[in-house]
């Protein structure tokens, strides 16, 4: 089986041509603690594993459409918060292909989408992701789901009609051993009533909460909600000067975020 990723330009022009002309698009992010919690090789910072946030997991990355964009961290380089790099064969990279081929054997090509896309233009392509907001994320009726500040947030993604409020922390190595969940997944029960009361009265969906918000794109496609529904990755947190990921500490990136910003 062929393992193919289209390019970050390839990807954007898809989102371009989809967001302007279709009602139900969505495009879910698939890290590297994504495939290490579905392949059961691993764990990821933000979400200790468990069957059920395993079996969710694998739900929403097997559902295969054009209008459901999967950004998969396989087949493409990667962002070091200088530039791309390449990182072929690395560790990670061999589990989300043994994974995927586990998932898709019977296919004789799979193809997905670029994963780092929006991380990158947030920070070296920035003309083109401000046009981004200024289409498709700003000037949309919107439901925010995370845990940045409403008042934070919407300086990047414009005007929160509905923000749903949802709890993040990190894995460590303490609550492991002591066998304590950890993650948005796991207080989801409380906060998805919210969502679903008002996610019929939106056009846009922004999850912004790790491996939850693939949860939330999986969920929502299945219940066949015709939005958008736009992972926007960790440049939330760099809203907020939150290093969730080394690439903000990098180059004055966290910096640079802020060149993103207006105010609502």
């Amino acid at each position: 089986m062929i393992i193919r990723t289209n390019s970050i330009q390839t990807t954007l022009d898809k989102l371009y041509n989809l967001l302007s002309t279709e009602r139900k698009v969505y495009y879910a992010r698939f890290g590297d603690g994504d495939t290490n919690i579905m392949s059961g090789t691993g764990r990821c910072i933000e979400h200790t594993a468990s069957p059920e946030l395993q079996r969710e997991l694998i739900t929403a990355f097997s559902i295969d459409d054009s209008h459901y964009i999967r950004g998969v961290m396989v087949k493409e380089p990667i962002f070091d918060g200088y530039g791309l790099k390449t990182r072929n064969n690395s560790p990670d990279e061999m589990v989300a292909i043994n994974f995927i081929s586990s998932v898709f054997g019977n296919k004789d090509e799979v193809v997905f989408d670029s994963h780092v896309l929006l991380t990158y233009i947030a920070v070296c392509e920035q003309e083109i992701m401000i046009d981004f907001l200024n289409k498709f994320i700003r000037p949309k009726k919107k439901l925010f789901i995370g845990s940045v500040p409403k008042d934070e947030i919407e300086k990047l993604v414009g005007k929160i009609d509905y923000y749903v409020e949802v709890p993040r922390e990190r894995v460590s190595e303490e609550k492991v051993a002591a066998g304590i969940p950890v993650g948005a997944y796991y207080s989801i029960a409380e906060w998805w009533p919210k969502v679903l009361e008002c996610v019929d009265d939106v056009e846009l969906v922004i999850p912004t909460a790790g491996m939850a918000g693939r949860v939330t794109c999986g969920r929502l496609w299945h219940l066949n909600k015709n939005i958008h529904c736009i992972e926007l990755g960790s440049m939330v947190d760099a809203v907020v000067g939150k290093l969730s990921r080394s690439i903000w500490g990098r180059n004055n990136n966290i910096m640079k975020i802020q060149n993103l910003l207006r105010d609502v």
